[in-house]
């Protein structure tokens, strides 16, 4: 038996907001550094209820959760475009060439903007016009109910924004966020820094070696150009980075890679750090990159300098 109209509306409703919060969970960083281990079975949960949601929604199950009748307005029929997008564009993700990744990371980035938007007219639209009953004042507390949380992920909705367009809506020189890229940080925002007191710091020599924006800046450089993987599935393809060679600089302040084999680096906040071996540092050649695609680093990518690892992933 086809379950009621509003039996039916109220499912979508509570898949529907189960994915947009699992969705901002995983892109906000002040979530993801209080969900702590949970971020696992959270990411599992919105890519897989996305996928199988996504298939209902285009054919299996319909009769649990079908389509808007024939004759409904077309801005309801817009909702359900949206959804299908993110469920393709979600599975675009996992699958296909890096090309596809970086395309899927746009589209449901943009998708998942405009369905929060259509989220809030939809709500504006259905709000309760009258309270003349006890049906019409559950269904007040229902929309009520429905209109905070929507508020509350429309109010980030314009660094999503920023996330998947780029230097087109970046704020103040040289802060954006990049096409297709979604940095992440595990401090909620980015350090401060400023070229004329930064300073690239390596300790463990013979003599501990302290180089100045200007000296860097002055050190043999060369350019790679790679398909920039995350951890988290997406890919922006063909970037190109340009800084100087990680092993051929060690070498030249008289590093012996036999004798110390590993090398680990601080960030500049000084709440992360990772480690290489000298196996991996001669192998993949990392390189201390200060532009992206001819440019200067953004904040977001790590400006000024940052470790760039070809064929490794990185956030």
């Amino acid at each position: 038996m086809i379950a009621s109209f509003r039996r039916r509306h109220w499912r979508h409703a509570g898949v529907v907001g189960l994915l947009v919060f699992t969705g901002f969970a995983l892109f906000l960083s002040s979530w993801r550094r209080t969900l702590g281990m949970a971020f696992l079975p959270i990411q599992l949960i919105h890519s897989g209820g996305g996928v199988l949601y996504g298939g209902v929604l285009m054919g299996w199950g319909r009769r649990v959760f079908p389509w808007p009748e024939g004759g409904r307005p077309g801005w309801v029929r817009w909702g359900y475009f949206f959804l299908v997008m993110l469920a393709v564009s979600g599975l675009g993700l996992w699958v296909g060439p890096s090309l596809t990744h970086a395309l899927a990371t746009v589209v449901h980035g943009l998708s998942a903007i405009f369905f929060v938007g259509w989220m809030v007219w939809h709500v504006v639209v259905m709000r309760p016009r009258r309270q003349v009953s006890y049906e019409s004042r559950r269904r007040l507390l229902r929309w009520g109910l429905v209109t905070l949380p929507t508020a509350w992920i429309a109010w980030y909705t314009p660094s999503v924004l920023a996330m998947v367009t780029g230097r087109l809506f970046q704020v103040g020189r040289n802060r954006g966020a990049l096409p297709g890229f979604v940095p992440y940080t595990v401090i909620d925002g980015y350090p401060s820094l400023s070229r004329a007191h930064w300073t690239l710091g390596v300790d463990g020599l013979q003599n501990a070696v302290q180089v100045s924006w200007d000296e860097f800046s002055a050190l043999p450089h060369t350019h790679v150009t790679i398909d920039f993987r995350c951890v988290t599935g997406w890919v922006v393809p063909h970037t190109r980075f340009g800084g100087v060679d990680l092993y051929l600089w060690l070498k030249s302040l008289g590093w012996d890679d036999a004798r110390l084999p590993w090398v680990t680096f601080y960030s500049a906040d000084g709440v992360y750090r990772d480690s290489l071996n000298a196996a991996q540092i001669r192998e993949y050649r990392p390189l201390l990159a200060d532009t992206i695609d001819g440019q200067p680093l953004p904040v977001s990518q790590g400006y000024p300098v940052r470790l760039v690892v070809p064929a490794m992933y990185g956030c």
